[in-house]
């Protein structure tokens, strides 16, 4: 039963084809996603992609901050228990932001889809936010130059989703810069509150 729940890697792979194609502005990408009832539930399952990637932008935080690195097996393990915890509300309270955002705004009947892209997306800029992490590790760049490239794909990662959101809702300018807007903050709360658990 858990198994059904992961995505397969063919399922991943043709999703993230369809993010891609949505995010060059070709609407049929939507038409790659499994917006059934059982892909609705089995794109939470990508946070288990997603995963690997999350915990190693975790470590960034013991570069950034020294003190909160765990000593020991013991403290290793709850600081990556706490940091799941909050990746895992990462990717579950958009979902029940855009269903509030629907009731309210009429877009009830395109919230599982834009939660299925949504979450389907949230893998791809896991990855993305993957590469300047690891250049701070790999590469000799100042702290100012990492700083601006990690800053760089962040805005990157925010002006494609929003591509990606204006496109599922038929180019509604609006409805897209809000629900935008709303997940950025979203995920700002979120951020400063597991950065707060992790350094108590």
């Amino acid at each position: 039963m858990a198994g059904a729940l992961v995505p397969t890697r063919d399922e991943a792979g043709r999703s993230l084809a369809g993010l891609f194609y949505l995010m060059l502005g070709r609407k049929d990408g939507a038409r790659l996603f499994d917006v059934s009832a059982d892909g609705f539930w089995r794109s939470f399952g990508a946070f288990v992609w997603a995963w690997p990637a999350q915990c190693f932008l975790w470590t960034g935080m013991w570069r950034a901050l020294p003190e909160t690195r765990p000593e020991g097996a013991g403290e290793t393990v709850r600081f990556f228990l706490v940091a799941t915890s909050f990746d895992v509300l990462a990717w579950v309270a958009p979902a029940l932001l855009l269903y509030a955002v629907g009731q309210v705004m009429g877009l009830s009947r395109q919230v599982p889809g834009l939660v299925v892209v949504s979450n389907w997306f949230g893998l791809m800029s896991a990855y993305i936010g993957f590469f300047p992490a690891a250049l701070r590790y790999l590469a000799p760049l100042s702290e100012t130059a990492n700083a601006s490239i990690s800053v760089l794909v962040y805005l990157a990662v925010i002006w494609l989703y929003y591509r990606v959101i204006r496109l599922c809702l038929g180019g509604d300018t609006m409805s897209a810069i809000f629900i935008t807007v709303l997940m950025v903050m979203a995920g700002l709360v979120i951020s400063e509150l597991s950065f707060t658990a992790l350094a108590g």
